[in-house]
């Protein structure tokens, strides 16, 4: 058949095609009657048809009729057998034999039927690629070549392990363990995004998971650059053509329809992969009869929601419904819009898609939405064409006179769209990637920018989703200034925030999720509140945040997540109480929340983490209560709530939660004067702290907590006698310290609570060693300090204890020295700010006021403050200290 022939023919071959058995016929005999010839040829054409889709012509790749290379020797390495076939190459498992070292790597080598056909480039173009590409998720590219007889070769790192899917069905993943395990993946190709990379065939058979659990993404062979205007043309040209190579049930409907293949394509199959992983289904099942109607219906049905297919897929009816109960929702809404037809209407990346991800697996609320009127309108046309446009002709001449001004309307909302599009992507994510660096003031011309851009906005004529994205924007540039310690700029973006969601609110009074983001901006104004010291205001907020909490109840109360905001808002009214010296009304609010916690976590194991949070709070209460053998049950508690957390292993926060439980535990066996105890888990936390920087040395918040740890742990083994350790760890504290110190992020904190433990611990072991203590480092921090304090920085309970103490070390230290006058300057400065603390039954802040007195000459008070530690289990080294100093006063027993 020539190509005139052709032409002529492939139309009616594509109309008939498109139609079923009958209809097909009926047209085929018109056709005859208007021209014999091309019918009949055209009908020889369908006669191949049946042989076709029983062979599945479409769904496998071409025998190439390849030559076994088992035996052959490539550079260092023996091939011994074949593992995959794809398109372009065959993969082959080989073994270095160069005896250098042992090892297995997978050899890709071109089919030998393809060399010379262009397929050569763009075999070196994978190459390429793969060298671009560094992440633990994606397989490595070790060397590349050409064999002897002329094939080219790639030489990878060798994955042992089962496809995805076959994993969680194997290992029987919950629905929150397949979120996290495809947030791994979504890591490798948001990767490759980062670096311009498009995959493109993006599917199960290439994304392996070894059996320690960690996800591999392969076959980057018809990837396509994003910068291609930085290669040579014949490459260009070739990647446009590569591009219609895909597999059909993974590929978007741009792909099929030959349109513009963009980071959005990926995400949908990422959306196709993601929605086979939770509901067992894939989204255009409509049991097609062959490959063209597969790929009519990935460009025209509309999946069922994830949740339903969920439950038609599931043959135990009950546990269908469990399923599809856990999905419906934020899943639901997140997969569908990965799914969307219009790229334009998904995710832009497979970042947007992890970070919604991320929002659902920490409660929050997620950026998908439920379909809106316009999108239902939409496909209301789009099922009837013919009616919409009869009434169109009718309405036409009545459009004319507007149209200019309407299109107009619409390309300016769609460039307001974009822009605050592009603010929330630079004030969010891009500030994910400046935080742990400590380079938040990037981003202060942009807040400045976009404060002056809604400034400038009349809120009472944006619409909604202009509304909520303008809250959202507040909240994220509250949130750096806060990071950033700038209080004062952060409540006031909050304070905006605030008042948009509540426009939001007044709009749409029965709205849950309007509802739901007005108590976030009533909680944030509430939180800087509590930062600032001002107690009184925050509690204030936190109680409306409370009232708003019950409120979505009352709007919902099958609502679990509703439910839980309510345990979120009483447990912060909790820590106000905590703060302002009520540890009793703060347990019984950490105790409600660790009930409603509980009535919830049986239908969601996930929440296991946020009772472990709740645990520690009152863990924290308890000891603010005195009573630290209950504090230390909780604090073991909580453990064990971690440990039920799903997939606890690899979850990095729970790791780190973990070693803040044995940092707790550690602390408070120590105040309960066990040493020995208390230093098995103050090593652990350590060592697990330690394990988490490996993974991320920039994360500054583990470098924080290990910083802490290991100070902890100094001050365990000074307890015991074990000096040269106890110097050791601080030595390797203060270089963290200063290490983080030098960033921006939080300096103030850092300084305050980290510096002033150091100076204090390092001072207390160099006089116990009977040497003078150089005074100048701790007259200096505490300068600093008071200099704060001018500035309108209030000390919380924690860093007023800390500041005190290291009043009282200089006291001690100026005192060896001869300087008694200063040194009594130093102990009465440190009595005044330890008074405070002393209130209640808190038995830390009773020693320390006691040691003060003490030093100041008062014993009496000293030995009244003694007595009701006395009473409580408190023994911790500066109580017996206490003990010791006043006996040796009274040259007699204990006081």
């Amino acid at each position: 058949m020539d190509k005139a022939q052709w032409a002529q023919l492939s139309p009616l071959l594509d109309e008939l095609l498109d139609l079923d058995g009958p209809a097909r016929a009926q047209r085929l005999s018109q056709m005859r009657a208007q021209d014999a010839a091309s019918a009949a040829a055209v009908e020889t054409l369908l006669g191949h048809l049946p042989v076709i889709e029983r062979d599945n012509f479409l769904e496998k790749p071409p025998s190439l009729g390849e030559d076994s290379l088992a035996g052959q020797v490539i550079g260092p390495y023996t091939v011994e057998r074949e593992i995959g076939q794809g398109g372009m190459g065959s993969v082959w498992l080989a073994r270095r034999t160069d005896g250098r070292y042992e090892g297995s790597v997978a050899i890709k080598f071109l089919n030998a039927g393809l060399q010379g056909r262009g397929a050569a480039e763009r075999f070196a173009r994978e190459g390429s690629i793969l060298a671009r590409l560094a992440h633990p998720n994606i397989a490595r590219l070790i060397d590349a070549g050409v064999a002897r007889a002329g094939q080219p070769y790639l030489v990878l790192e060798y994955i042992d392990g089962e496809t995805i899917d076959r994993y969680c069905d194997t290992h029987r993943l919950d629905v929150t363990a397949r979120v996290r395990l495809f947030l791994d993946v979504l890591a490798a190709v948001a990767h490759a995004h980062n670096r311009l990379i498009l995959h493109r065939d993006l599917k199960p058979s290439n994304i392996l998971v070894t059996h320690a659990g960690e996800v591999k993404l392969l076959d980057f062979g018809i990837a396509k650059l994003m910068d291609d205007a930085t290669v040579p043309a014949p490459v260009t040209e070739l990647t446009q053509l590569a591009g219609r190579a895909f597999t059909p049930q993974y590929a978007a409907p741009e792909q099929l329809q030959g349109g513009d293949v963009t980071t959005a394509t990926d995400v949908y199959a990422l959306g196709v992969l993601l929605y086979g992983l939770l509901s067992g289904a894939h989204p255009t099942s409509v049991s097609p009869s062959g490959p063209l109607d597969q790929m009519r219906a990935v460009i025209e049905t509309e999946p069922r929601r994830l949740s339903e297919a969920a439950a038609r897929r599931h043959d135990d009816a009950a546990a269908g419904a469990r399923l599809a109960r856990e999905l419906r929702g934020d899943l639901d809404n997140i997969v569908a819009k990965a799914l969307k037809k219009a790229p334009a209407q998904r995710y832009a990346n497979a970042a947007q898609l992890a970070e919604d991800l991320q929002r659902y697996l920490a409660h929050e609320p997620v950026t998908a939405r439920p379909d809106g009127a316009a999108y239902r309108v939409a496909k209301f046309v789009r099922r009837h064409r013919l009616g919409v446009a009869a009434g169109g002709i009718t309405a036409a001449a009545l459009a004319v006179g507007v149209s200019a001004t309407l299109w107009q309307a619409r390309e300016a909302r769609l460039q307001r769209v974009q822009a605050e599009g592009l603010i929330e992507f630079m004030l969010g994510d891009l500030r994910k990637k400046l935080q742990p660096v400590g380079r938040l003031d990037v981003l202060d011309a942009v807040g400045e920018k976009t404060l002056a851009y809604y400034a400038a906005q009349d809120a009472g004529a944006m619409d909604a989703d202009a509304l909520g994205r303008r809250a959202r924007a507040l909240h994220l540039i509250g949130e750096i200034h806060e990071k950033r310690g700038r209080l004062d700029d952060a409540l006031d973006a909050f304070r905006k925030a605030e008042e948009t969601t509540a426009q939001l609110v007044a709009r749409t009074p029965a709205d849950g999720q309007r509802v739901f983001d007005h108590a976030q901006s009533v909680y944030w104004v509430g939180y800087i509140a509590w930062r600032r010291g001002q107690t009184q205001q925050a509690e204030t907020s936190f109680r409306r945040y409370v009232e708003l909490a019950q409120r979505l109840t009352r709007l919902d109360p099958s609502n679990p997540d509703w439910r839980l905001e309510t345990a979120y808002a009483g447990q912060n009214l909790g820590v106000v109480y905590l703060d302002s010296a009520r540890p009793a009304q703060a347990l019984a609010s950490f105790v409600e929340a660790r009930t409603a916690l509980l009535a919830l976590v049986g239908a969601r194991p996930e929440l296991h983490f946020d009772l472990a949070v709740a645990h520690g709070w009152i863990a924290k209460a308890r000891e603010a209560l005195g009573d630290f053998e209950a504090a230390l049950a909780a604090q073991q508690t909580k453990a064990e709530a971690l440990r039920k957390v799903p997939d606890a292993a690899r979850n990095r926060e729970v790791q780190r939660m973990l070693a803040d439980g044995d940092y707790e535990q550690g602390r408070l066996q120590l105040a309960l004067g066990r040493g020995a105890s208390a230093l098995a888990p103050a090593r652990a936390a350590v060592e697990q702290l330690q394990a988490l920087l490996a993974v991320d040395p920039s994360n500054l918040y583990w470098l924080e907590q290990a910083c802490f740890a290991r100070q902890s742990l100094a001050e365990i083994e000074f307890a015991l006698g074990d000096v040269d350790s106890a110097r050791t760890d601080l030595e390797r504290s203060a270089a963290e310290m200063e290490r983080l110190v030098a960033t921006d992020a939080m300096q103030t904190k850092w300084h305050i609570n980290l510096r002033g433990r150091i100076l204090s611990l390092l001072g207390a072991l160099q006089l116990a060693q009977g040497r003078l203590l150089p005074t100048g480092p701790l007259q200096a921090y505490l300068e600093r300090v008071k200099q704060l304090e001018h500035e309108g920085k209030r000390l919380n309970a924690v860093q007023t204890g800390i500041v005190a103490g290291a009043e009282m070390v200089l006291g001690d230290a100026l005192s060896r020295a001869g300087r008694q006058d200063e040194a009594l300057a130093r102990w009465s400065d440190a009595r005044q700010r330890s008074q405070a603390l002393a209130e209640g039954d808190y038995m830390p802040g009773i020693t320390l006021l006691a040691r003060a007195e003490a030093r100041l000459g008062h014993t009496g008070s000293a030995r009244a403050l003694a007595e009701r530690v006395r009473a409580s289990k408190y023994r911790h080294p500066d109580y017996v200290a206490l003990v010791q100093e006043l006996s040796h006063d009274a040259g007699a027993g204990q006081p």
